[in-house]
């Protein structure tokens, strides 16, 4: 009787262990869950033509994310945690009280243990400041705004984590770029001042109501008509959660969403979806052009904006590209970056020609020998030129190139630089200026030329 057990229990087992397998046969392999990107297929060789001596862990690889039931499985295993644990199993997720789930990349802005540093905010709002004036040069309105993280405008359904007293980096980067005179729009604020929930429950973004609001502030602070919250909403779609998918990527759960109505705006190029990378618009009630670059906030916030533009052409590029003003003939630029992507200025090298810069007025102390890599643009010849600081910068220091008796301003970078130059600026015998412990000091840079 024992030993018949035993053969059941082990049969047993060993069909639960092919079901994953068979199932992946007979029905097909499992679907991506949320913004996950599966295991490419495993091949015996490299591009190149050598052998892959990583194929059987490639191969590994893409049965494990295409089982059959994995996304099933995975949210049962989620649900089982969350319910008996109060705690979420994926690592992109936090779960929050009554219902509300956070994304994770946040947590450590909210509880102010990984905040960017003074020199890191500086480099930030000087990138942006500087574009601003590049914008007022091609005769452009400008506006930057942040879209909050969700937990700093509904910190009440967090965990009870300790939260430090620092400031933000959000906080930090609005004290520079205002110092600085830049125009920047306070969306924490606007969303502070109302009473209804503006997010999605189980989504990191804004609802369609908080879209609205949104997109009627930055028409306001750009002096024009923004009165989509006043026109009243229509039931929308039911939206599935982006962190709800993540958690449960087999579950069927929705929010109610809104939507204002009555758009007249159409699409120049062919519209996908609100993803896409770029979107382009035209509208008769519309008056301007506008040039907008924007995250993923803008997919449900960028209708608002197009129906009150002639035309509108809206990026995702996160290296933003402000030669685009002339090219799509923008008398509006606007930039709306999410809380938790504000590095995003310190990663991506924008494109705009950097300021010339009268000589400062400082004694120089000579610093170590850098370099200075140099590409040509194929579009318009221009030279991008990027390189490291030989020593460290104070945190509030601007960066500058000299480049054949010319001086301009570098985008700043928390240990180098970054700058657009025209195509007959010259680059040999150049020097980097810049402020390190209180002394002015410049560096002899060596040329290097990139393809």
């Amino acid at each position: 009787m024992k030993k018949t057990i035993s053969l059941l229990f082990a049969a047993l087992f060993l069909l639960l262990c092919l079901i994953p397998s068979v199932g992946m046969l007979l029905f097909g392999e499992s679907r991506a869950g949320a913004n996950e990107v599966l295991a490419s297929a495993p091949s015996l060789r490299n591009r190149d033509g050598t052998l892959n001596g990583g194929c059987l862990q490639d191969f590994s690889d893409y049965i494990g994310d295409r089982f059959f039931l994995r996304q099933e499985l995975i949210t049962a295993w989620n649900g089982l945690n969350a319910v008996l644990f109060r705690s979420s199993a994926s690592p992109e997720v936090v779960l929050g009280k009554d219902g509300w789930l956070y994304y994770a990349e946040t947590a450590g802005d909210y509880t102010r243990l990984e905040t960017l540093s003074e020199r890191e905010l500086w480099c930030a709002a000087r990138t942006a400041r500087l574009m601003e004036e590049y914008a007022a040069a091609q005769c452009c309105d400008f506006l930057f705004t942040l879209a909050p993280n969700k937990n700093s405008l509904y910190p009440a359904h967090m965990p009870d984590w300790p939260v430090g007293e620092g400031e933000s980096s959000a906080g930090g980067f609005r004290r520079l770029y205002t110092a600085m005179g830049g125009s920047y729009l306070d969306l924490f604020a606007v969303f502070a001042r109302e009473g209804e929930e503006l997010y999605y429950r189980t989504d990191s973004h804004w609802n369609g109501k908080g879209a609205a609001l949104a997109a009627d502030a930055m028409l306001t602070a750009l002096g024009r008509e923004g009165n989509w919250t006043a026109g009243g909403f229509v039931s929308a779609a039911p939206h599935r959660g982006d962190l709800y998918e993540m958690l449960y990527p087999a579950g069927v759960a929705t929010e109610e969403d809104y939507a204002a109505a009555g758009f007249t705006y159409t699409h120049t190029r062919p519209f996908r979806g609100s993803t896409d990378l770029k979107i382009e618009t035209v509208s008769e009630r519309g008056q301007g052009s506008l040039l907008c670059f924007r995250d993923s906030f803008g997919n449900n916030s960028f209708p608002y904006l197009a129906e009150k533009f002639s035309t509108a052409l809206f990026s995702r590029q996160n290296a933003y590209d402000l030669t685009a003003i002339a090219r799509c003939g923008a008398d509006t630029v606007i930039i709306e970056l999410v809380e938790r992507n504000l590095r995003y200025l310190l990663d991506y090298d924008p494109v705009y020609l950097a300021p010339e810069r009268d000589e400062p007025l400082h004694p120089r102390a000579e610093a170590p020998e850098g370099e200075m890599q140099v590409t040509r643009q194929a579009e318009g010849g221009l030279l991008s030129v990027s390189g490291a600081l030989p020593t460290a910068a104070d945190d509030h220091s601007p960066v500058y190139l000299r480049c054949g008796g010319v001086l301009y301003e570098a985008t700043p970078r928390p240990a180098g630089y970054h700058a657009t130059l025209p195509a007959h600026a010259e680059t040999e015998g150049a020097q980097l200026i810049y402020f390190s412990e209180g002394t002015c000091v410049f560096s002899r840079l060596s040329v290097i030329e990139k393809e």
